[in-house]
């Protein structure tokens, strides 16, 4: 069988050596000489099996097996290295690595390594297109890093898996990544909060993953049913017990201070816990991400965001997290046809969703600094004796946007009141006491 071969490996030599033995072979190759593009490439679904070099311009390839793992669980990775100590064995091991082979090697060692490591994987034609799969998780920030390292620690054990987030950062991909990267692969995943008849779940389930989205959610009959569940599967032989993955946005202990969580329940759940950092947190994550969901958008085009584009969606506040960026991606992809998104689309597309003020050009924050300040002005000045400073201050703001309301509709008072929000005999009374004609 001949497969697609991501190779990586900073020495020129030994990848012209390894490219022309494995092209020898049968096998197609794509050849780097760094770990950022066989990541990207391998993240991007290309590639049946991985040969790298453990060093690659002074970092170690293990920095990226953790991300690599979480994005393509199946990938083989086949490791040489001219660093033959027992550090660099156990390394492999623990990364999962399929082979290790020490420099110097020879030729038929990897050739032979790499169709072992066929028969573990699918042709890469049986492979479901781009458009077809779900991105994996991406992402080369340092706060990333432990989450990619404890989802792959955690895909192939049995224990509860508690994923902590916020709405939008990614916990139901980090909870399909978990079952994908295991043993129950070829089970069920089964999203539910129904538990009435545990041996049903039991049985839907089948020894795959339980998933729980928002379990703070539940209610205390739900949460009651689910512990029974939990207490009814301890009884099932090993390997058809299921596992249970919840998410949650909200904290979990704080509900159980307030009497909304059962404490028993929270024990069972939180064994092994994972904590999605917000995408304002992220570093520049943001460009990555957005490449890859317009890619995703556009799989028959070869589509790009210039620099500038990829800047203002950095700068951007995500507080929807990554789903409100990828639903900027795909709306941009709809609505442009262009091959490259510029950062006026962008910009353009921001000002449908600002607040009225935004929208206007008018800057809140200094707004309310200007505000602020005059009534600063106006306390320090007044009189109480003498003077109301809290009428003079809401005179300041009622006159104007009383007379500006009467301008914009021309002088029509009820639709002046209909714009502000009041009744028209309201209206009427502020109009004589402001005396406004």
């Amino acid at each position: 069988m001949k497969y697609e071969i991501l190779l990586a490996d900073d020495d020129d030599s030994v990848r012209l050596v390894l490219h022309k033995a494995l092209t020898r072979a049968g096998h197609s190759v794509k050849a780097t000489d760094n770990a950022e593009t066989l990541l990207k490439w391998a993240e991007a679904g290309q590639g049946d099996i991985v040969v790298t070099d453990v060093m690659m311009g002074g970092r170690e390839v293990f920095d990226s097996l953790p991300q690599l793992t979480a994005a393509r669980p199946k990938l083989p990775v086949i490791i040489i290295s001219a660093n033959n100590t027992v550090n660099t064995a156990l390394k492999s091991g623990q990364h999962r690595v399929f082979e290790y082979v020490p420099k110097p090697f020879d030729l038929d060692d990897v050739t032979n390594a790499v169709a072992r490591a066929g028969q573990s994987v699918n042709p890469r034609k049986t492979r479901p297109n781009v458009e077809n799969r779900r991105l994996p998780m991406i992402g080369r920030s340092a706060v990333m890093q432990p989450v990619f390292r404890a989802v792959s620690r955690f895909a192939a054990g049995n224990l509860p898996v508690l994923v902590r987030g916020a709405v939008g950062s990614g916990k139901d991909l980090v909870a399909r990544l978990l079952h994908d990267g295991g043993a129950r692969v070829d089970r069920p995943f089964l999203r539910t909060t129904d538990f009435e008849s545990t041996s049903l779940t039991l049985q839907k389930v089948n020894g795959g993953d339980i998933y729980i989205d928002e379990i703070g959610e539940l209610s205390m009959h739900q949460q009651e049913r689910l512990l029974a569940l939990m207490n009814e599967a301890e009884m099932i032989p090993q390997q058809t017990r299921p596992r249970v993955i919840s998410a949650t946005r909200k904290d979990l202990r704080d509900l159980v201070e307030a009497g909304n969580f059962r404490d028993d329940l929270l024990f069972r759940i939180n064994v092994a816990e994972i904590k999605i950092p917000d995408l304002a947190e992220r570093d520049r994550d943001t460009y990555e991400l957005a490449e890859a969901f317009l890619g995703q958008a556009s799989p028959n085009q070869t589509r790009r965001f210039e620099t500038e584009a990829l800047d203002v969606l950095h700068r951007h506040k995500w507080t929807g997290n990554v789903r409100e960026l990828e639903n900027l991606v795909r709306r941009l992809a709809v609505l442009y046809s262009d091959d490259v998104i510029t950062a006026d689309m962008v910009l353009q597309e921001f000002s449908k969703d600002l607040p009225p003020l935004e929208k206007a050009g008018v800057n809140r924050d200094r707004l309310h600094e200007q505000l602020e300040e005059a009534c600063r002005t106006l306390l320090n000045a007044s009189d109480t004796a003498e003077e109301s400073s809290y009428n003079t201050a809401l005179a300041w703001v009622e006159r104007p946007l009383i007379v500006e309301a009467l301008r914009l509709t021309g002088g029509n008072r009820a639709k002046a009141a209909e714009k502000l929000g009041i009744h028209r005999n309201t209206l009427r009374t502020r109009l004589k006491s402001l005396e406004i004609s």
